[in-house]
């Protein structure tokens, strides 16, 4: 399982690192794109991820994932990437996975890839979604598309991403490694 991580400054640093950890531990290639094509990415709060590769040396189709994490200044940047929609839209087109957090699943409403699903996001952001059904639940899965609400799901969120693509054993014995409740 290979997933894209596409990652824009501003990024919100608990929706990046929680599920990249959990789901590299699970086995799975992650790879860390940055939207701007610069090596360091910044994240809202101060903390500073290397990038693995620009999004602009890659081709979606190598990728069976996508995952956008949210973060205010971080979403406002991945909507305003050309890039990213045709990276999502690929990737979704091709029944692949679809994965976004916090504001994040509002850029998945502007590639217009959430009109006829069921979704959720950060509280408030929902005004901006697109979607056939709005829910609080905190993580939503919908076809190829997995959505969640925030920093506080993230855990879930990425469990819960491991069972649906891996499997549910993997997921388990993930949160067995990390005693996660």
């Amino acid at each position: 399982m290979q997933i894209l991580v596409l990652l824009a400054d501003g990024f919100e640093e608990t929706e990046f690192v929680v599920p990249v950890d959990l789901w590299r531990r699970a086995g799975f290639k992650v790879t860390v794109a940055s939207v701007s094509g610069n090596d360091m990415v910044d994240g809202a709060h101060g903390l500073k991820i290397q990038s693995d590769v620009a999004l602009s040396k890659l081709e979606p189709t190598d990728f069976d994932a996508v995952f956008l994490p949210g973060g205010g200044v971080g979403v406002q940047n991945l909507k305003a990437s050309a890039a990213v929609e045709t990276t999502i839209c690929c990737l979704n087109d091709d029944n692949k996975w679809v994965l976004a957090i916090c504001a994040a699943p509002t850029v998945l409403s502007k590639a217009r890839i959430l009109v006829d699903r069921k979704a959720t996001c950060y509280p408030g952001c929902e005004r901006d979604l697109v979607c056939r059904e709005f829910t609080e639940d905190r993580v939503v899965v919908d076809g190829n598309i997995i959505t969640s609400r925030g920093p506080g799901t993230a855990e879930e969120f990425a469990l819960k991403c491991i069972a649906e693509i891996g499997s549910a054993e993997l997921s388990e014995q993930i949160q067995r490694q990390i005693v996660a409740r």
